[in-house]
């Protein structure tokens, strides 16, 4: 245990995966024994991605990524257990899209005057090349940003699993950059209402209201009971000061009741 009572994962060099870079900044990352390890970057983003799977924990979504807070080689973090299987790949949108035309999906959506057309776009496109609809899979993942402030949501974390038999979507993953973790981008002493109006939501419109409404009702449900416990009793047992973050986490259930709640 480190002082700060997460554990201490001692990963040897051999497992290092790489740097991994995203719009918003990079994390080294490890792999072993089925688990990925991510270094947090410049902020708090392995706490959280332990906050957004524990809200996870309480909603009606069964498929999503589990993150457990820990220390990696002495640096925070967090790890999480690989959700593909043997003979297994996981296709990002980016990915797709670059293999199928060759070109950025990212540059092809922004050339749609609005979110409502880079949609349809791109479940458009997913559908004509995998066999997949995916506008559930991305009402949750765009409420859920909407719940969390996740402005990092790009096509890069937008993914499918492959597999011999076709494709299937993937779990909820990457929550990295939710509640303003991004310290280089969002520092502790900006105050919050600064760090709303800075915020960028991804990847179909600025406004995180905007594109997640765009695919109709949302489908996550959470037990607002279970969040006391689960999370914010999870939080106030922490040695470090939480009391900021709670206190946002409790202002977004309560603005996005009529959402989320059941």
């Amino acid at each position: 245990m480190g002082e700060s009572g997460m554990i201490d994962y001692t990963i040897d060099n051999d497992y290092f995966v790489g740097s991994q870079y995203g719009s918003l900044g990079m994390t080294n990352k490890y792999y072993k024994d089925g688990y990925w390890y991510k270094q947090n970057f410049n902020g708090t983003e392995g706490q959280s991605e332990a906050v957004c799977s524990r809200l996870l924990s309480c909603s009606n979504v069964t498929d999503y990524v589990y993150y457990e807070e820990c220390l990696i080689n002495g640096v925070p973090g967090c790890r999480s257990k690989s959700f593909t299987k043997e003979g297994e790949t996981v296709v990002t949108f980016h990915r797709l899209y670059k293999m199928i035309t060759g070109g950025e999906l990212k540059n092809r959506v922004s050339s749609f005057d609005t979110p409502k057309e880079r949609i349809e776009f791109v479940i458009d496109f997913v559908e004509h090349y995998t066999g997949v609809d995916c506008k559930s899979y991305l009402n949750r993942m765009l409420y859920f940003d909407m719940l969390t402030l996740d402005v990092d949501r790009h096509f890069h974390n937008l993914s499918f699993i492959q597999t011999a038999d076709g494709f299937r979507e993937a779990p909820m993953f990457d929550f990295g950059a939710s509640f303003f973790s991004l310290k280089h981008v969002f520092p502790d002493k900006m105050p919050l209402e600064e760090k709303f109006k800075k915020m960028t939501p991804q990847p179909f419109s600025r406004d995180f209201e905007e594109q997640a409404h765009l695919l109709g009702e949302c489908e996550i449900k959470i037990d607002y009971e279970k969040v006391q416990s689960l999370v914010f009793d999870f939080l106030r047992e922490r040695k470090d000061k939480s009391d900021d973050l709670c206190k946002l986490i409790a202002g977004q259930m309560e603005r996005y009741r009529v959402n989320f709640a059941m």
